[in-house]
Formats: structure tokens, C-alpha cells, sequence
């Protein structure tokens, strides 16, 4: 992506430049590409604002670093690489979630409006998913999740289930959600063999890690499906 817009740059930089040179087509054809593929991304998240609801889950897919290592501990589709919980807000609709990185370097509990979630360069898939919440158990999970924000609960980057101090994407929403319907139970969590695991930052005590899957909380029986979504830049895995 990060071509496109050097493109663009070069192409503003020459608008004095020969129509007829050669040299400018594909800057031209690049910068036309730019334009097509934000348009595509806009009513992308035109059509998953159209759908949102209170209570929803939304996941996404980046191509970032962070991103593949989740991707590796997905069994049955590697579609998503992180998810927020959509709850009501006095600025509308937002999502609440918890992430690392670059683009948090804090890792601070985060509410974002849905096109903020959704735009930027690594993203390239997205998903909405219904849970039927009650309103008291979203007034629930609002609650359990602004106790976290005041705890200042941040990223775990060791992915570590005991750390309730220090929580991941689809730990903080599943947390949630069993607090919000009082079921400890809900959503249990995979086991995986570390010994010759690539992850040295895990720092396994032994050769099993614990691990809540993203995929597996994507397809369980307490989320259905409204619609999934492909941006440009969608590389199928």
C-alpha cells in the first residue's frame, strides 16, 4: 500500500511534467488505483455501519506482524486476527478492544468508532457477528470493561490466561461476556504443544499453552454471523 501513496506523492510533485512522458503512466495508473481501491473501502464500512448493532462483535483481519503470529494459532480458518465488542456510546456506536503494537503502543483498553477499528493500511477483512444480548448483560459487560479501563488493565504480550492484569483481544471480550451471563464456563480455552514453537516471547513454563483462539470464538454456537467483508488488498490464506 505504502507504494500507492509515494505514487501519489510523485505525482503531485510533477504537475508541470509532459503529459506525453512515458515515464508518468504508471504513476498515473498507480495513483488511479489508489483512488479506486479507498472508494472500495469506504462502502465496505458503509455497509458494516448498516449492519452494526449494540452488542455485536467485530472482527478484522490485518497482514501486520501481530497479526500472522494470531493467524498461527487459528485452526479452522485463518480469516481474523482480532476482534472488539460494539457497544453504545454518547458518541454513538463504538468499539471496545484491546491490542499491542505499533499502533498501541501503550496497550490501553481502546473505544474506537467502527471506521477507525477498520481503516488502516494492514487491514484487509472484516466481520460482524451477533450475540443477543440481553440490556442488562450489556450494561454488564460496559460495566466489567470500565472497571478494566480504571484498573488500567493493558496488552498481554506473553498471551498469558492467568495475568488478569494483562489481557489480549479475545480474552478481554470473552471476560466479558461470561461476567455479563455469570457463566465462568463459556468459551473454553484450546490447548496447544509449545516445544518447538517459533514464540519464544510465550516464555512457556512447560509444553502446553493455553490459548483462546480467534477462530474458534468466530464459529462457536453463541455468535451468528451477519456478514463478512473482503477489502482490497484480501489475500486468501
Amino acid at each position: 500500500m505504502l507504494r500507492y501513496f509515494i505514487a501519489l506523492i510523485t505525482l503531485a510533485g510533477c504537475g508541470n511534467s509532459v503529459a506525453n512522458d512515458s515515464h508518468t503512466l504508471p504513476v498515473l495508473n498507480e495513483a488511479a488505483k489508489v483512488k479506486q481501491e479507498w472508494m472500495s473501502n469506504e462502502l465496505q464500512i458503509d455497509s458494516i455501519n448498516n449492519i452494526a448493532k449494540e452488542g455485536d462483535i467485530i472482527f478484522r483481519g490485518g497482514t501486520d506482524i501481530e497479526s500472522n503470529i494470531i493467524r498461527d494459532f487459528s485452526y479452522k480458518d485463518k480469516l481474523f486476527s482480532h476482534c472488539g465488542i460494539i457497544l453504545k456510546t454518547p458518541n454513538g456506536l463504538q468499539v471496545s478492544h484491546i491490542l499491542g503494537g505499533v499502533t498501541n503502543i501503550e496497550g490501553s483498553l481502546l473505544s474506537q468508532p467502527i471506521e477507525d477499528f477498520l481503516s488502516y493500511p494492514e487491514n484487509e477483512s472484516a466481520g460482524i457477528y451477533a450475540t443477543n444480548l440481553t440490556s442488562i448483560e450489556l450494561s454488564n459487560i460496559a460495566f466489567f470493561l470500565d472497571s478494566l479501563k480504571k484498573a488500567n488493565v493493558s496488552f498481554d504480550l506473553k498471551f498469558n490466561l492467568f495475568t488478569k492484569n494483562q489481557l489480549y483481544c479475545t480474552e478481554i471480550i470473552i471476560d466479558a461476556l461470561r461476567f455479563a451471563k455469570g457463566n465462568n464456563q463459556l468459551f473454553p480455552s484450546t490447548s496447544f504443544n509449545l516445544k518447538n514453537t517459533k514464540y519464544f516471547f510465550l516464555a512457556n513454563k512447560g509444553d502446553e499453552f493455553l490459548f483462546y483462539p480467534i477462530d474458534d470464538f468466530q464459529h462457536s454456537k453463541a455468535l451468528k454471523e451477519k456478514g463478512i467483508f473482503y477489502f482490497p488488498n484480501y489475500e486468501k490464506r
